[in-house]
């Protein structure tokens, strides 16, 4: 089982790597860079990985509540920044199935989804790349952050624009570090 595990992590981490982590910029220490991203349509069915943070093992409920909202992260979502107010608008114009689960560490499950959309991502948008700890997303009061809507805020967040749309490219978790990696593409 861990053997397998293994390898469907290492070809979900060849595919998150041939889709997204190819280029964008780097939030570092120092700041933060940003790189221009172009206009991508999703009509051919790709395949992605959503992450659930969860203790609930009730499938029913990881699936339904939080498998569409991880789908939806990387199509573009309206967005609106107002002080410490954030709200996202998640799209719901896709199809989706889901390929295989897997609980990588006590509370992370891994997802294989097959996804198709007829959305078009806005030209023009800026590429942030994010590193967050697990930690980060563990609520004291009850139900945690998923790592996909954690990532869209941070990333509109770093943009600096008031409202527009967000989007994953990729998201990928490292075990041994339980950090994760994401690259969010903002336009105006």
């Amino acid at each position: 089982m861990k053997k397998r595990s293994m390898v469907f992590s290492f070809l979900l981490l060849l595919v998150c790597n041939f889709y997204s982590f190819g280029s964008g910029g780097a939030e570092g220490a120092a700041g933060k860079q940003a790189k221009q991203a172009s206009t991508s349509p999703w009509k051919d069915a790709r395949i992605l990985p959503v992450y659930v943070l969860s203790k609930d093992v009730n499938r029913n409920y990881i699936e339904g509540m939080y498998i569409p909202q991880g789908i939806a992260a990387y199509y573009p979502n309206q967005f609106t920044m107002n002080g410490k107010e954030r709200r996202i608008q998640f799209e719901s114009r896709y199809s989706y199935r889901i390929l295989e689960r897997h609980l990588i560490k006590e509370d992370v499950w891994l997802y294989s989804v097959e996804t198709s959309s007829t959305l078009t991502a806005p030209a023009n948008a800026k590429t942030f790349t994010l590193y967050f700890n697990r930690s980060a997303l563990i609520a004291n009061y009850g139900e945690a952050i998923q790592p996909a809507t954690y990532a869209l805020e941070r990333g509109a967040r770093m943009s600096g624009f008031t409202s527009g749309t967000v989007r994953l490219e990729g998201l990928i978790y490292n075990e041994k570090d339980e950090q994760f990696k994401a690259v969010v593409l903002v336009s105006p």
